[in-house]
């Protein structure tokens, strides 16, 4: 996946959402559709997060030792602690190329 994908796709996401709690626009959206759209960012995310992750594990010894997979726990576990998504995503980025670097 090149990064003028992974960059589009970003780009697409944050301006659908950002259209939608845009106080300019005359839209006007229900609480529950507010609360609905709270959640496409994490559900995001996990959809292209997953297949890197999970996508070239194999189940060996060394599996405890992949970055991706440290990272990816790390962050499902703040994710669970911590509400807020931007921290979340800086946080286990940070925590994945400090374990790639030390690995």
């Amino acid at each position: 996946m090149s990064y003028d994908l992974i960059l589009l796709m970003a780009l697409i996401t944050f301006f659908m959402r950002y259209a939608f709690f845009m106080e300019k626009l005359p839209i006007k959206l229900d609480l529950r559709v507010q609360r609905f759209l709270s959640f496409t960012a994490p559900c995001i995310l996990t959809a292209m997060a997953a297949p890197i992750v999970f996508g070239e594990v194999a189940f060996s010894t060394e599996d405890i030792t992949n970055p991706f997979l440290l990272a990816g726990i790390i962050a499902v576990v703040l994710s669970l602690l911590v509400k807020n998504t931007l921290f979340v995503v800086l946080a286990s980025m940070g925590v994945f190329f400090s374990l790639k670097t030390m690995l």
